[in-house]
């Protein structure tokens, strides 16, 4: 190689450091737009639940006022006393959110709900909660109504702020997308004219058999050339990763939570699965799993949306069909990739699981005394039509009963689904039989004990608590079950009390 060819294999050299060194630079900044605004997006959606929740607070405290008026009975006072002492706490969150969330714009309607909830307690609580109840009752309670629907107003009014806030949020996280796309595309440029002006030098100097020698480097600076490509994707799919981090499951004394995540062998392989559980009023959970179709920054993306959009959707409306409606909906418009996905809720107050499919495999439940078995599934996956339809599946279970949840990396590792799901029931059976401290995990590593895992895998477990406080009898030939709850028997002890008290 001449003194020519060196300065140029030098100045490429130099150059490609320079890249290496923009990409890291903008990579790390690149990552911490795309982490602010998801952190944004969950403190958001953590706004929108206190506000639920300021209304279910207000909501608790009339009814238990109504059926006191229609009673007399002490027992019905029970939501009023329990709602008044968290109101005050929950709405002081909501307040404290406003400034460093941008959202000064529902500080008005925020500031109303105290006053209504205050004028509620004064002019109508204080005299409707008395042992004689006062002449004009009928006209307080249609006065407490007008509060309620006052109060719903101004719930309403900060959600739209919020909306309007969350569509702001996802703006921002698709600009810094879009700054990945121009970082990427600059360095591919520039790693592409440093191999231009290297092979043309290169060519120039050398004889035939040097052109032949140049022909296997150029063959191997192209090598180069992908590799770099290689890592620089898979620095996005790190950064992406690192800020689509799933939210701690929650902790709930009737609840049993348990998730895994495990990504694909293949290397630089950003899959699109997922799972979320987020606590909810009235001793219930919303739990949601999916998986996006295809791999990479796009699935990623849409895998994030969807799972803002889900939980978002189901502070509003409580039902698994209609949730996954409006999101598949959404996606159809949006031209986003497909999506599977099975969300619903866990009530520990009936025992029941309340859920929707889309596309998904089925999920799996286990329950004292009887085999692991498969429930029901169906439908299309999310935005494969603008008018799908999903239909809500409720299943009554008992204490000790546990919800598997998972994505088809869990079923499809030997390309025989049948024998997948197969393996599957038996992992959940020694689950059952063992009852690991992690029921996900455990689940996950029978399954692939020996296996190469060839996909992403998540699983989510749901368990309702084996209360000892909860009398349960179950026959394991016919599954039958009766059980009472604690909160049945404190009910029929007041009203015992009341009645001795008459006597």
């Amino acid at each position: 190689m001449g003194s020519d060819g060196r300065r140029t294999a030098i100045s490429a050299a130099i150059f490609a450091i320079i890249v290496i060194a923009l990409l890291v630079v903008g990579g790390l900044y690149v990552r911490g737009l795309i982490a602010q605004s998801f952190d944004i997006a969950n403190r958001l959606t953590d706004a929108r639940a206190l506000a639920i929740n300021a209304l279910s607070y207000q909501v608790d405290e009339e009814t238990g006022l109504r059926g006191y008026q229609a009673t007399h009975q002490h027992a019905f006072l029970e939501p009023y006393l329990r709602s008044k002492p968290g109101f005050g706490p929950n709405l002081a969150r909501l307040e404290a959110a406003l400034p460093s969330l941008d959202l000064l714009d529902a500080k008005p309607a925020v500031d109303d709900l105290g006053t209504v909830n205050a004028h509620y307690l004064r002019e109508v609580a204080a005299p409707l909660s008395t042992a004689n109840p006062p002449a004009n009752a009928l006209a307080l309670e249609a006065l407490g109504k007008a509060d309620v629907d006052r109060f719903r107003g101004d719930v309403r009014t900060i959600g739209l702020v919020i909306d309007r806030r969350e569509i702001q949020a996802q703006a921002d996280v698709r600009s810094s997308i879009d700054r990945i796309g121009l970082l990427v595309g600059a360095a591919v440029l520039l790693v592409l004219m440093i191999s231009l002006l290297y092979g043309t030098s290169q060519a120039a100097l050398a004889t035939r058999v040097e052109r032949e020698r140049l022909r296997a480097a150029e063959q191997q600076h192209e090598a180069d050339v992908l590799r770099t490509a290689y890592l620089t994707e898979k620095r996005i799919a790190d950064t992406l990763q690192e800020a689509f981090v799933q939210r701690p499951l929650p902790t709930h004394p009737t609840f049993r939570f348990s998730a895994t995540y495990v990504p694909a062998s293949e290397e630089a392989k950003v899959g699109g699965d997922w799972y979320d559980a987020l606590e909810l009023p009235g001793n219930r959970v919303l739990f949601a799993i999916g998986d996006v179709t295809g791999h990479g920054i796009e699935a990623a993306v849409t895998m994030n949306r969807v799972r803002q959009a889900l939980i978002s959707s189901a502070l509003l409306d409580p039902m698994p069909a209609p949730l996954l409606q409006r999101v598949s909906r959404e996606l159809y418009t949006s031209k986003a990739p497909l999506v599977t996905a099975v969300a619903g809720f866990a009530d520990a107050n009936t025992y029941e699981f309340i859920y929707a499919s889309a596309g998904h495999p089925p999920p799996l439940l286990i329950e004292p005394g009887r085999p692991p078995r498969m429930l029901e599934f169906g439908s299309l996956p999310l935005g494969a039509m603008d008018d799908n339809e999903y239909h809500t599946h409720r299943v009554q279970s008992v204490p000790g009963a546990m919800l598997v949840l998972y994505t088809d990396g869990a079923i499809e590792h030997s390309r025989d689904v049948v024998e997948g799901e197969l393996i599957l029931l038996a992992a959940a059976a020694d689950a059952a039989r063992v009852e690991p401290p992690d029921p996900a995990t455990f689940i996950h590593d029978t399954i692939f004990a020996g296996r190469e895992i060839g996909d992403d895998v998540a699983i989510l477990t749901i368990g309702f608590a084996a209360d000892p406080a909860v009398g349960v009898r179950i026959s394991a030939d016919r599954a039958q079950t009766a059980f009472s709850g604690n909160i049945a028997a404190r009910l029929s002890d007041a009203q015992q009390r009341l009645a001795r008290k008459v006597a």
